[in-house]
Parts: structure tokens; C-alpha cells; sequence
């Protein structure tokens, strides 16, 4: 017994400093979560209001799997006010997301607001320069209770060990982040956005092994480092009805990185409906490649599903099955009408 709780002890350890306890989100469909990316995303559209979320599940097909790898997220937005230009906006949101992972039940929530600034850089503010700022609380929680794990002991059997101490962990933290973006309708084709973010800028602290809780394990104090995102789309008109749309994203926090290729073709099938079928590659590792569908319904309602087919080694091990993403968003519109005076014509005599 005393060896099972040792070599217990030593894996709890191991798996939070290396940082399996905080990882941050990703999905497939980042684009169709734009606040979890970065915050001068917030009203950056033309509509009244914005309202979507994303809902991804990971290898749900594999035995004992399923729902053990979750995330979830929502968003609202709207641009509210002018800013002290005519062509200048303040846009605000709401975002939160509830992510879970594996048979420690690692949990992770956050409920961010944002606030973004947009600079118009011309008449039309066609070509825009935005600066936003997010913040708000995020959450760790674990219960190792009646968790499993298959070790390796010293002599080298293969045993299992037993996590049966302590019930559910928690701790949570205040956590900011800022972000900068270009956006330009170049021409009546062509459309380009582009920006960077920084989360965790303050490097918050969390632990989840207080000495006074009786867990297995000592006391950990860890730290979130600094999350680096930069993104960028391209918008081509090819001709009236097809539209080719190349986007990338790149993280990296730490030692960890990840770089997403994609690529959207739209086909305008009426003046109602656009389908977008395309294609990614997630290169960290040879990691996964990504199959997208998309539908348009006119200009405000847009939803796309993905799954990733596993490449990378651990394909062995899940068989190639990915994760599996379907986000959605709606922009609504609400202009006032114009108050047109009649017009009265006297003829002249």
C-alpha cells in the first residue's frame, strides 16, 4: 500500500508539472469561436448583435472514452457606441467555455468580458485598426476519487494504482488578456484580417494540492505562462458565385505550439445559401487533418461542422479517430427605419 500511494503520489506530481493540469483550449473551428482567439474580434462585424457557440468532442467513439474529452463554449457581442471619431466603434461580449479532460476529470471554466476599440483608418472604415482587452475568472477543478491509472512500479511490473484520497480539488484565478488586429476590405474581391493576442499576461498562480486537504501529493503552486496567438484570413472573390478563403493560426505557450492550416471554398448555390466545404492540417507533431462543411444562409447565419482524422503516432492508439466540432452563429439586424417626409410637387403655372 505504501508503494501505491508513493508511485500515486509521483504521477500526480508529474502530470501537474508538466502542465497537464492547465492546458489551454484549442479547437478546430477557431474562426467560428472568435473571443476565445482574441478579444479585438468583439463587434467586428456588420450587424446589430452576435450570438454563437462551438461544442467539441474527442474521441468519443473509443471504448470508456466517451465524454471524457469535452469543451464547450458560448459568446454574445455587439458594437454599442461610436467612439470619438464618426467612423469609430466600441464593441462589448460575453464569453465563457467549460472544458473537461480524461478520467481525472480535469475541468477548466472561464467567463470572460470583452471590450474592443475600433480605429476606422479611412471614410468608409473599410480598413480598420482595433485594440481589445478581456477579462474575468477562470476555474480549475479535479477529482482524482476512484481514479485509475495503469503504472509502471520500479521493478518494472505493470500494475494498477488507486487515487482514493481527498475528493474534488479546486482553485481559481483572475486572468486577462489583450489583442491587436488589421482588418481591410482591399477591393470589392478581396478582404484581409490579421492580429496577434496575448493571454495570461499577468501569469496567474493556481494550486490544487493545499497541504490541509489530505490529497495525495504535495503542495504544487503552478503558474499559467503567457499564451501567444496569431491569426490570419484571406477573403479572394475568384468570380460571382465561388470565393476562396485561406486562414492560419499559430499558438504557442511555453515550450508547446501549434500551427493550423485551412482552407474554405464557397459556393454561392443562390442568393440564400453558400455551401463551404474545405480542408486543414494541424502541423504540431503531424497531428490531424481536418474536414470542414460549411452553410451560409444569407449574410447572418452561418454554421460548420469539422472532424480531425488523427495522424500523429497515438494514431495506433485511437484507432485515427479525431475530435469531432460543430459551431454555429447568428448576427442579427436591427436598423431603424428611415423617416422619409412626403414630398409635395407644385406645378408651375
Amino acid at each position: 500500500m505504501r508503494l501505491k500511494n508513493l508511485l500515486a503520489s509521483l504521477f500526480f506530481v508529474c502530470a501537474m508539472s508538466t502542465g497537464g493540469m492547465a492546458q489551454d483550449i484549442h479547437y478546430t473551428l477557431w474562426d467560428m469561436s472568435p473571443l476565445t482567439v482574441n478579444p479585438a474580434f468583439t463587434g467586428s462585424y456588420s450587424g446589430s448583435f452576435r450570438v454563437g457557440g462551438i461544442y467539441r468532442d474527442q474521441w468519443r467513439s473509443l471504448p470508456g472514452v466517451a465524454g471524457l474529452f469535452t469543451t464547450p463554449s458560448a459568446y454574445i457581442d455587439a458594437p454599442i457606441i461610436r467612439g470619438f471619431r464618426k467612423n469609430d466603434w466600441v464593441g462589448v461580449g460575453l464569453m465563457f467555455f467549460q472544458d473537461k479532460e480524461g478520467t481525472f476529470k480535469l475541468g477548466t471554466s472561464s467567463q470572460q468580458l470583452s471590450a474592443a476599440y475600433h480605429l476606422g483608418l479611412n471614410k468608409k472604415s473599410t480598413s480598420t485598426l482595433t485594440i481589445g482587452l478581456q477579462g474575468g475568472s477562470t476555474g480549475l477543478n479535479i477529482d482524482p476519487s476512484n481514479s485509475t491509472v495503469d503504472i509502471v512500479a520500479p521493478d518494472g511490473q505493470l500494475g494498477v494504482s488507486e487515487f482514493t484520497g481527498g475528493g474534488e480539488l479546486k482553485d481559481s484565478y483572475r486572468d486577462f488578456k489583450g489583442g491587436i488586429m488589421f482588418k481591410s476590405l482591399m477591393n470589392k474581391k478581396t478582404n484581409l484580417a490579421i492580429g496577434v493576442a496575448v493571454g495570461h499576461v499577468t501569469t496567474p498562480e493556481f494550486n490544487l494540492v493545499p497541504r490541509d486537504s489530505g490529497a495525495v501529493g504535495p503542495s504544487i503552486v503552478s503558474d499559467r505562462p503567457a499564451l501567444i496567438q496569431f491569426h490570419a484570413q484571406l477573403g479572394l472573390g475568384i468570380n460571382e458565385k465561388m470565393t476562396l478563403t485561406p486562414q492560419i493560426l499559430y499558438q504557442t505557450t511555453q515550450a508547446a505550439q501549434e500551427l493550423s492550416i485551412q482552407t474554405y471554398l464557397g459556393y454561392k448555390i443562390n442568393k440564400d445559401y453558400t455551401l463551404r466545404p474545405g480542408l486543414g492540417y494541424r502541423t504540431t507533431g503531424n497531428d490531424a487533418i481536418e474536414i470542414l462543411v460549411g452553410l451560409d444562409i444569407r449574410d447572418n447565419l452561418r454554421a460548420v461542422a469539422a472532424y480531425d482524422f488523427n495522424i500523429s503516432p497515438l494514431r495506433n492508439q485511437t484507432n485515427g479517430q479525431g475530435a469531432f466540432e460543430l459551431g454555429i452563429y447568428y448576427i442579427g439586424k436591427i436598423f431603424k427605419k428611415p423617416d422619409i417626409k412626403p414630398a409635395i410637387l407644385c406645378p408651375r403655372l
